[in-house]
């Protein structure tokens, strides 16, 4: 899947400033829509940076859902979100928008690393 065209002027610098809190810079986000990163979400996002995907479990917040949606925008990168429900052992993959079948989590780690190195 290709990856979306960032807008004008968005950079990873602007995504960066916007999940701590700050202005952007730019016209990147919207106040109704939460950006603001905690410490335990900014360690979940350091570790999707260098994977190329974001892992959630169901109780994480939309916020870390919205900035890596701008982040893989402006880093011009495709938009891959793991979802874990692990009382069920599940992961759901998001390509895109598109959510795919769930399925065993092990199964879903795998295909999403490849997804990624892609």
């Amino acid at each position: 899947m290709k990856a979306k065209r960032a807008a004008p002027g968005i950079t990873a610098d602007h995504v960066e400033r916007l999940s701590r809190g700050k202005r952007s810079g730019g016209h990147v986000g919207s106040r109704g829509v939460g950006h603001h990163l905690t410490a335990l979400e900014r360690s979940t996002y350091q570790r999707a940076l260098k994977t190329r995907f974001l892992v959630l479990t169901t109780k994480d917040r939309a916020n870390l859902w919205h900035i890596w949606e701008k982040c893989c925008e402006a880093r011009q990168w495709p938009f891959l979100v793991l979802i874990k429900n692990t009382a069920d052992n599940q992961g759901v993959i998001y390509e895109g928008q598109q959510p795919h079948d769930a399925q065993p989590l092990v199964d879903a780690k795998n295909k999403i690393r490849l997804l990624a190195q892609q």
